[in-house]
């Protein structure tokens, strides 16, 4: 137990020391950004990403010439590490190294003083499961921290087989207990739905309500899981008080298609597409039970807010720092991503705004150009005027359409990317605290041994003997599930990153290649309309 011990006397610390305000992040479109905040962050390491290994010699490794079947070496022996993790990919050694292994022997005396280098081939991803994969356990005897040196790998396919689209937002009732719903309609071939299409209707408050669920249920695995919008009141409060026609259609149907966006995420997970609340929400006919948690703040910002709180408790509690690099490394680069992406949001915003200034004094320019044709006494120039007016008027229209686009494709993803990375940092602060808890565990353990070792040097204290024992062994099993919980939440928190890299990369790059097509074709467009104004313009002869 005491080599247990230092391991983890030093628990991870994540406090971000400059917390700001993230409701101030989150202005509105009409208020223009006005402070300059510098972008930085560094480079990744792709070729390493988790840093040199914790481990203080290398067992030199046989790789034949089967190595693409994922063999491991039957020559190296395996070395039982401290900590027994559940499985997990491990990762693929570089063929150089190949090379300069084959040939060299180890002698026993060598596997017993160095930690393991886990050997595995690269293999397809397709074939690689979470469930039925090796694990990688170096864990050197002489390191502190539980160290695991690999990066894993999650199934991830590109046919999710299920299709949720979020239409017909309703208003249902009048006043201020009024509310809107949304038709959800589901199209899959998974086999645990009873049908291959579907529909629902759905409320907003439904929609925190299911993730409140899944957080309380998941979170603690360490699962990453999306985020709704967040519950804007006073934006609600004006929809519920207008009349069907006054209804701001702009937020509810970006609301919509947050929405949408939320659903389709969860549905691409594969623990979560399978979770019991989920289905229920998108195929259940009947209206789901009033959620009441969700009523008077958002769920993101109580979330935010136990955030808050948890990091202060574990700041009071350890001053130590995170002794998994991978992990530290990690959470430097999750910081300084939502840090940069707040900052783009925000520049993005303030584009929008200027641009929808833009578009109104092109109309007022137009309006102009009439006015002075009407007066005009040359009967070429005042057409040509007029002429003039209206390519403002169809450029005005065209950079409208394109702001709303590049609202739609740019901004509203980096949001939900800045709300997703909130719950990254949540999943790792769930992480420090069952962490926390395996601490506290092993110190009332270690208590209730040396309670029992007075006793037994004290005459009166054989009666309590027997209670002491039983109260030993309790904590010996809560130590043991503290211990695994930690273990299965770093694993899982290592395969959800995993997963969530490579679709962050997916989604930025397509969203990017659509807002170049757009931008093309918005110059073209304007290019066009300038290309049929010339031979009107031509025509003037003074």
């Amino acid at each position: 137990m005491s080599n247990d011990r230092e391991h983890r006397q030093s628990p991870p610390d994540f406090a971000d020391e400059d917390t700001k305000d993230d409701d101030q992040m989150f202005k509105s479109a009409a208020l223009p950004v006005t402070d300059d905040i510098p972008l930085s962050g560094e480079d990744d390491d792709d070729d390493n990403p988790f840093g040199e290994p914790s481990v203080q010699k290398k067992i030199p490794t046989y790789i034949n010439e089967l190595s693409t079947n994922n063999e491991t070496p039957s020559d190296v022996p395996p070395v039982t590490p401290n900590v027994v993790l559940e499985p997990q990919l491990s990762t693929p050694v570089k063929q150089d190294n190949e090379l300069s292994s084959r040939g060299s022997s180890v002698s026993s005396s060598e596997i017993s003083t160095s930690a393991t280098q886990p050997v595995q081939s690269t293999a397809s991803l397709e074939s690689q499961s979470s469930t039925s994969a090796q694990v990688s356990k170096p864990i050197a005897s002489g390191t502190t921290g539980i160290t695991t040196n690999m990066k894993p790998t999650q199934k991830r396919s590109d046919e999710h087989n299920i299709e949720i689209a979020v239409s017909d937002p309703t208003k249902v009732g009048e006043g201020m207990s009024s509310y809107m719903t949304y038709r959800i309609t589901t199209k899959t071939s998974l086999a645990m739905f009873k049908k291959n299409e579907f529909s629902v209707n759905r409320r907003f408050s439904d929609f925190l309500g299911l993730h409140d669920k899944l957080v309380h249920k998941h979170l603690p695995l360490g699962v990453i899981i999306p985020s709704p919008p967040e519950k804007d009141t006073l934006v609600m409060a004006k929809v519920k008080i207008s009349k069907e026609e006054a209804i701001p259609t702009d937020f509810i149907d970006r609301r919509r298609s947050q929405l949408e966006r939320y659903l389709n995420r969860l549905a691409r997970h594969e623990k979560l597409v399978q979770d019991p609340d989920f289905r229920e929400f998108i195929e259940m006919p009947t209206e789901l039970p009033k959620s009441t948690s969700t009523q008077a703040f958002s769920s993101a910002g109580v979330l935010r807010a136990l955030t808050n709180i948890s990091q202060q408790v574990t700041k009071l509690t350890t001053k130590t720092s995170e002794q998994d690099q991978w992990f530290d490394e990690k959470h430097t680069f999750i910081v300084d991503l939502h840090t940069n992406l707040k900052h783009l949001y925000n520049h993005f915003n303030t584009l929008f705004n200027q641009r929808k200034e833009s578009a109104q004094a092109l109309k007022s320019l137009s309006t102009s150009l009439n006015h002075l044709a009407t007066i005009e006494e040359h009967t070429l120039l005042s057409s040509a005027l007029i002429e003039l007016a209206n390519v403002q008027d169809k450029i005005e229209q065209i950079n409208i359409d394109h702001s709303i686009k590049e609202y739609t494709i740019i901004s509203e993803l980096i949001k939900e990317y800045i709300s997703l990375l909130d719950m990254v940092q949540l999943a790792f602060q769930e992480r420090i605290k069952i962490h926390q808890q395996w601490l506290n565990a092993e110190d009332t353990l270690r208590k209730k041994r040396e309670t029992k070792t007075k006793l037994e040097q004290t005459p009166k204290g054989a009666d309590k003997l027997p209670q002491v024992e039983m109260e030993i062994n309790e904590w010996e099993g809560k130590v043991t599930r503290n211990k695994e919980d930690f273990e299965r939440i770093s694993i899982s928190i290592r395969e959800e990153l995993d997963v969530f890299e490579q679709t962050r990369i997916d989604d930025f790059k397509k969203a990017i290649e659509i807002y170049l097509k757009q931008l093309l074709e918005q110059q073209e467009k304007i290019l066009e309309i300038w290309e049929m104004y010339l031979p009107e313009a031509n025509k003037i002869n003074i």
